[in-house]
């Protein structure tokens, strides 16, 4: 069904939360992080093991804040989200090299994204749902994505220009758009919500959605393959894109570029998540995409020029299409009473992938370099894309 379709109250909602979701990554410091700490002192492996505790603190954080948004007005979760979230920052700001700063900071972010995550898709959704679009979801996700990934694009744009001037002010600024994702929250409200301040009756409490969650993931065996694919699968790329900016020192490429190399990449994620969902009906790129970026990481391991780093690029853009897809099958997949519940413990399993992820890559990074290292993440996609090849020609499919 054509958007032109859509009521213009809902056109207002997905205005607001294309806004929403553009400012709650439109973070400068995105494009210096982890270039910042090795310059203030950290090495490879105190880096992997922070960014290993960002997910490991998710881990803790994601499945309590789902229950909570299933629980509690998940428009008020979506307005504090982004606030939690600037805390990390203003610890940043403050660090000076300090390692327990730098994770105080990590905690913060991994809270505020907790308290958005699970909540942002799961009100969307229903949104939709409420309105007799529940079929262009994956459209609508699409766009969603599209509008996080301009938003990262626009932080690392700017972030490069200003961090090649000050990365302490690189960090600053990367305060004020969470604060003005808080004030558009505000429009985001929860469709169980609207007609009614009472609670009802059969509404679960707190630990029922646990209890639903599990029971959905016990009773739908295509929803724990989504899960594996994307938790085990394309959280590989996810993560190795913490380690890009070390990437682009060690091929030379100077730091003002670092925005800008970020920022097209992103762009391209972006048209990938507009146009993933004209791509549903293709099924082996479920197995054809992480093939095809685990050969084009293996290549960007051979760089002895800064113009590799375009190689690494094309190998995040080429997977855009099956994260999305599937990520929108995981949503039609549950039957939705706890739906944020559910939601959350998909970026749990992510989020203990990732820690096992960080640390094994920042340990290899140390070991044997870090342009080889991307090279051997490479290598783990291709049995990945094998298994997935299996399970498709035994009829099973993560994206359609």
């Amino acid at each position: 069904m054509p958007a032109t379709m859509f009521s213009a109250s809902l056109r207002r909602f997905l205005a607001a939360y294309y806004g929403y979701v553009f400012l709650f990554d439109f973070i400068l410091s995105y494009a210096i992080y982890t270039a910042l700490f090795q310059l203030e002192g950290l090495n490879l492996a105190e880096i992997g093991i922070l960014i290993g505790f960002w997910s490991a603190s998710a881990v803790v954080l994601e499945l309590p804040t789902g229950a909570l948004a299933d629980r509690l007005d998940r428009r008020w979760l979506l307005v504090v989200a982004p606030l939690v979230k600037a805390l990390c920052f203003v610890c940043w700001a403050l660090a000076a090299g300090n390692f327990w700063l730098y994770g105080l900071g990590f905690l913060f972010w991994s809270m505020g994204q907790a308290l958005q995550s699970g909540t942002s898709e799961a009100t969307l959704y229903e949104r939709l749902r409420v309105d007799g679009f529940a079929e262009t979801f994956d459209k609508v996700l699409g766009r969603a994505w599209a509008a996080e990934s301009l938003g990262v694009a626009g932080g690392l744009l700017f972030g490069g220009f200003v961090a090649s001037l000050s990365m302490e002010l690189a960090v600053w600024l990367s305060i004020p758009p969470l604060g003005l994702a808080a004030l558009l929250a505000l429009a985001l409200r929860d469709t169980r919500r609207t007609h009614s301040t009472e609670r009802s009756p059969d509404e679960p409490g707190y630990f029922d959605n646990f209890r639903i969650a599990l029971r959905e993931f016990r009773n739908v065996p295509e929803l724990r393959f989504v899960t594996m694919y994307v938790a085990v699968g394309l959280i590989v790329f996810e993560m190795l894109e913490e380690f890009d900016q070390i990437y682009y020192l060690a091929v030379a490429l100077p730091v003002w570029l670092f925005g800008i190399v970020g920022a097209v990449g992103l762009a391209a994620d972006a048209l990938g998540s507009i146009y993933a969902h004209r791509l549903a009906h293709i099924r082996a790129l479920a197995w054809i995409l992480p093939l095809t970026g685990g050969l084009l990481l293996i290549a960007s391991s051979f760089a002895n020029a800064p113009a590799f780093v375009i190689v690494l690029e094309l190998a995040y853009i080429v997977v855009v299409p099956a994260a999305v897809l599937s990520e929108a099958r995981f949503q039609q997949l549950m039957e939705g009473r706890s739906r944020a519940t559910t939601t959350s413990a998909l970026v749990v399993v992510q989020n203990i992938s990732g820690v096992f992820v960080t640390l094994v890559f920042g340990a290899l990074a140390e070991l044997v370099g870090i342009l080889p290292a991307y090279g051997w993440a490479g290598v783990a996609m291709l049995p990945v894309a094998a298994w997935m090849y299996r399970r498709q020609r035994h009829g099973a499919s993560a994206i359609a």
